[in-house]
């Protein structure tokens, strides 16, 4: 399958609001100043992260309690030079949930949402305070059993409603669920659009 074109993907966006047109904008901008350090987290500056927000067929949402950052949040990470976020989302998706890479799915083609982060400095690992630049995909899984992995205090899955309560007021994040609930609402009655996650093979 050919590679996932961020850029493409990012003209080709329908922002939800305000706040991702600004993030669209900014994202395209930073891509364009650094072609060849936009997706490595040696960029000082920022860099490309990949997420997805992981559901189930009912539209349940399974959310990760991050450990460093003392958070629920959906899962993701950085692309450490691989230039497929798509890729580097369902990666960390598996390594993060335990989750069975035959049953995921991809529930749109395109980008499902963006976000821009301010990252505070760590002083441990030396890195200093920088941007992460979010492009989140919608991961639909068939089997619903999970496995926490070292970097997460707890997984769950949640309604959205509770799930918005957990975020505990992230814009991002509950713009992203009530998202979710909304295409589910939609697509109750239609068959889902569906991309096979063996896109990562």
């Amino acid at each position: 399958m050919e590679k996932f074109d961020v850029k493409q993907a990012l003209m080709e966006y329908h922002p939800k609001d305000d706040r991702e047109a600004l993030a669209v904008r900014e994202i395209l901008r930073f891509l364009n100043d650094n072609p060849d350090s936009a997706f490595d987290r040696t960029n000082a500056f920022g860099h490309i992260t990949g997420s997805a927000l992981v559901v189930d067929e009912n539209g349940s949402v399974l959310l990760n309690h991050h450990k460093k950052a003392n958070i629920w949040i959906q899962f993701g990470g950085h692309c450490d030079g691989e230039r497929d976020v798509k890729k580097v989302a369902l990666r960390e998706t598996i390594e993060e949930s335990g989750l069975n890479l035959k049953d995921l799915e991809f529930m749109t083609s395109g980008i499902y949402s963006c976000a821009i982060y301010d990252i505070p400095a760590n002083r441990t690992k030396g890195e200093p305070a920088h941007k992460h630049y979010d492009i989140v995909f919608l991961i639909k899984t068939k089997n619903r059993d999970f496995h926490l992995s070292s970097e997460s205090t707890e997984l769950r899955w949640c309604s959205p409603t509770e799930a918005i309560e957990l975020v505990n007021g992230d814009a991002v994040c509950v713009s992203m669920i009530e998202s979710s609930r909304k295409f589910f609402r939609l697509n109750k009655d239609l068959k889902l659009n569906k991309t096979p996650a063996l896109y990562l093979v």
